[in-house]
């Protein structure tokens, strides 16, 4: 079980790792952010290349084959969210580079080693941050579109269910941790903070998906675009079999539809998030455990 959760994973070469994957994040999020969020394929090749060198050279009879399950999970499972609209093209192999590096939390840049025990495999402590603070960025970034939709009927009833049945899972949440000697209250107000911004997002889903779709002409829409059938006629999108992801083929057969196309072109950038994640979790481990105020000594 300790081998499952990655406590009993030593890192050869640790330092080499961490600097191998800082670096490589650091480059591909630089052009997410500076060019148009387009990473170059060599660049992605190149870090997945050398990752997975580093993980087979750097041999440990534990940490290589994890990492490399690890990795070939991580690709098959991102790489179907990725056809499916879901994942930017760039994300599979940077998540992927990360779990062959580093597939259990290193020690060398942790602060309170105390919470080492408490980990998880160390991607996950990753997509743990990045989301909490790509959630904060995209609030920030939706709050005036979410007011300016604040009108009647604007949310729907099964939004608004949706924010009570959150509202309710947290109640019960917060009640049965509150009887959790080892969770302070600043755990449960951060909960109850999640909760608050899971139930904007139920309630304002339609103004924030809007705010970031611009609708432009079919000629202009580029392979790898994310689209919003769910906002164009039903009849084009089941005659030109039109999905989320923009492919090849489908490029070509959108060059026939003459109403123009709803195009995700707001999305924020994800690569930085995964920087910022991989950051806070060399630093503090899983920021969760952080926050709940849990630790404890080496290999509990």
């Amino acid at each position: 079980m300790d081998i499952l959760f990655g406590t009993d994973i030593t890192l050869p070469f640790e330092w080499l790792r961490i600097g191998l994957a800082v670096l490589g994040t650091a480059a591909c999020a630089y052009y997410d952010l500076f060019n148009n969020k387009n990473v170059p394929e060599r660049l992605l090749q190149a870090f997945l290349g050398l990752s997975l060198l580093v993980c087979i050279v750097a041999y440990d009879p534990i940490a290589t084959p994890y990492g490399l399950v690890a990795g070939a999970i991580l690709f098959i499972g991102n790489y179907i969210l990725y056809k499916t609209g879901y994942l930017g093209g760039a994300d599979v192999p940077i998540l992927t580079a990360i779990a062959l590096l580093l597939p259990s939390q290193p020690t060398a840049l942790l602060l309170d080693k105390t919470t080492a025990w408490a980990t998880f495999p160390f991607i996950i402590h990753v997509l743990t941050a990045a989301f909490l603070t790509f959630m904060l960025h995209l609030l920030a970034k939706t709050v005036p579109y979410a007011i300016k939709s604040l009108k009647p009927g604007a949310i729907k009833a099964e939004q608004w269910f949706g924010a009570f049945a959150i509202v309710i899972s947290y109640g019960i949440l917060a009640f049965v941790m509150s009887s959790m000697p080892l969770l302070g209250g600043a755990y449960i107000i951060f909960l109850a903070l999640l909760a608050a911004v899971s139930v904007y997002f139920v309630l304002f889903r339609t103004a924030i998906n809007d705010s970031m779709i611009e609708w432009v002409p079919a000629k202009k829409v580029q392979v790898e675009d994310i689209i919003a059938p769910d906002k164009m006629d039903a009849q084009t999108v089941k005659k030109y079999a039109i999905g989320r992801l923009v492919d090849e083929a489908e490029h070509k057969r959108l060059q026939q539809v003459k109403e123009k196309i709803p195009v995700y072109s707001g999305l924020l950038p994800f690569v930085p998030h995964l920087l910022l994640g991989l950051i806070i979790s060399l630093l503090f481990g899983n920021i969760l455990f952080v926050l709940a105020g849990i630790g404890g000594p080496v290999g509990f």
